[in-house]
């Protein structure tokens, strides 16, 4: 059982890391790498992972996907998806990770976090809640026909998820000004952007 510490000191806030990009641009594989390179624990969040702890009946493709998120598909080729949307709970999903993550941090404990920032409300939103903790804001952007290729190799694809999700929202996500690092994750491994983004942290957040 947990005792009380009466008079305890406010614990040092943690550091954050922001890994922002279009879906299969190897976000989850980066923040892996980190996880494993960086001295420190670093807890990793996401917009995914908070969808996914939705009921799955506000998955897409299933009877509440329009209060959750779902896809907008092609008429002619209905496995192809044209857009993604995100209802109440899909909203509220988005913006309770952004004040998790701010609790977190002020708590002490290190985050990495995945986001697609599709929208400048959400990156607004996000901005201020986090600027206090001074992050480490990391562009994930390969080239397109690199993300569109690692996109038709992955589990979800094979499994029959809509291709074109890395197309969406490209010009979109990749409009916020403000970010410290812009990364090409396939001009190298995992570990070698890993780096990069920890060489960044330890010059610009020492």
């Amino acid at each position: 059982m947990l005792q009380p510490q009466h008079g305890a000191a406010s614990p040092t806030p943690g550091r954050l890391i922001v890994i922002n990009g279009t879906s299969s641009t190897g976000k989850s594989t980066l923040c892996t790498a980190l996880q494993a390179l960086l001295g420190e624990p670093y807890m990793v969040l996401g917009y995914d992972v908070m969808w996914m702890t939705m009921p799955a009946r506000y998955f897409p493709f299933q009877p509440q996907e329009r209060e959750g998120v779902w896809y907008e598909l092609n008429p002619g080729d209905p496995t192809v998806a044209t857009g993604i949307g995100f209802g109440v709970v899909g909203r509220q999903a988005m913006t309770g990770l952004h004040h998790a993550v701010a609790a977190l941090l002020a708590c002490g404990l290190n985050v990495i976090v995945d986001v697609l920032f599709f929208e400048a409300a959400l990156y607004e939103e996000a901005r201020r809640l986090w600027e206090p903790y001074r992050p480490l804001w990391v562009a994930l952007k390969p080239p397109l026909a690199v993300s569109e290729r690692w996109e038709a190799n992955r589990e979800a694809t094979r499994a029959g998820r809509p291709t074109g999700l890395a197309r969406l929202g490209r010009e979109e996500i990749y409009a916020h000004s403000g970010f410290d690092l812009e990364l090409d994750p396939s001009s190298g491994t995992p570990e070698d952007a890993a780096r990069m983004v920890i060489a960044q942290l330890s010059t610009s957040r020492p």
